[in-house]
């Protein structure tokens, strides 16, 4: 009869450097959900609105040549990507300086890329964002739990922060596809559709301004999508409660601000992650844009993210210590 030694072997595979095994399980996950024919058509509706805006760029810049009625409809154009968007009464010095004959072509080319970007990100990629996620998040940590593959993770030489950050990267490598991506792409158009490099004397901080505002709207999605997912082992719940957060907080705020105080919207506004997103949004972008209490929304963001963070962590820790 065979003796079976069920003591500690040695791993005899490929050893990769700690610092690159969460790639291995980051692979899996963004290869797994690259299958799904829905993802790829998001994708693509995703990328429409920066071509539409990019087109509107090479508008500016031909009107740009022009005085007079091109330069009044460019204004009009701005008042009409900014309108909607709750923003500050800085807002309208902005659009003000913007129609004047003595604003200089750089400053009239920073608030219309800036206008184009607030509304890539507050309106045309939320409609995008959320269904994505909902779509790659929730079976990443929960499949595992149901069909206990993380005994083959952890059978591996694989910590457990580098398990987590393996399934983070998934859902951040299609949400910056769809954030990052698509703003850098617009910014880079703009400057290759302008009369010449100066151009970026007048816009290089907005390049900084997009990576700030898809890291603040990528990684807190990401730690709320992947807590859901570890708090179950139906992904249909997981599901289910990320679409919850986004519609309910969106429903009560709608509903409880016209029954609210003025100086009760700044805390009311945080039960909203779309308002929270974007608020911070048009505020990183241009500080003009901003409304009052943006503290707020920030200090509910980080707490929010933290908190998931924890939670996936203890978690996926919770089975090994069984």
């Amino acid at each position: 009869m065979p003796i079976h030694n069920l003591g500690y072997r040695e791993w005899n595979g490929t050893l990769h450097s700690p610092w690159t095994r969460w790639m291995v399980v980051a692979e899996i996950g963004i290869r797994r959900a690259w299958q799904s024919a829905w993802l790829r058509r998001m994708m693509f509706f995703a990328w429409v609105p920066g071509v539409i805006m990019g087109f509107m760029i090479f508008l500016f810049e031909q009107a740009e040549k022009n005085d007079g009625a091109a330069r009044d409809v460019l204004g009009n154009l701005t008042s009409i990507l900014l309108l909607g968007h709750g923003i500050g009464s800085d807002a309208d010095a902005l659009l003000q300086h913007f129609l004047e004959s003595e604003a200089t072509p750089g400053e009239r080319r920073h608030v219309f890329w800036s206008s184009l970007l607030l509304n890539l990100f507050r309106r045309s990629q939320p409609l995008i964002l959320i269904p994505m996620v909902g779509l790659i998040a929730p079976p990443l940590i929960s499949q595992d739990f149901r069909s206990r593959a993380f005994l083959l993770y952890f059978s591996r030489p694989l910590s457990r922060t580098q398990y987590i950050l393996g399934k983070a990267m998934t859902v951040i490598a299609y949400l910056s596809m769809i954030t990052l991506f698509p703003a850098v792409c617009l910014f880079v158009v703009g400057v290759l559709l302008s009369p010449d490099i100066s151009v970026l004397s007048a816009t290089w901080d907005l390049f900084f301004r997009i990576v700030c505002v898809s890291a603040v709207i990528v990684v807190p999605c990401t730690a709320l999508s992947l807590m859901l997912s570890s708090l179950t082992t139906e992904s249909r719940y997981a599901s289910f409660g990320w679409f919850a957060i986004w519609i309910l907080g969106f429903l009560t705020y709608s509903i409880a601000v016209p029954f609210s105080s003025p100086g009760d919207n700044s805390l009311m506004q945080c039960v909203s992650l779309f308002h929270i997103f974007s608020d911070v949004s048009g505020w990183l972008l241009d500080p003009r844009l901003a409304v009052p209490g943006i503290e707020t929304r920030l200090v509910t963001l980080g707490v929010l993210t933290a908190v998931s963070l924890a939670v996936v962590y203890r978690r996926v820790s919770a089975p090994m210590q069984i």
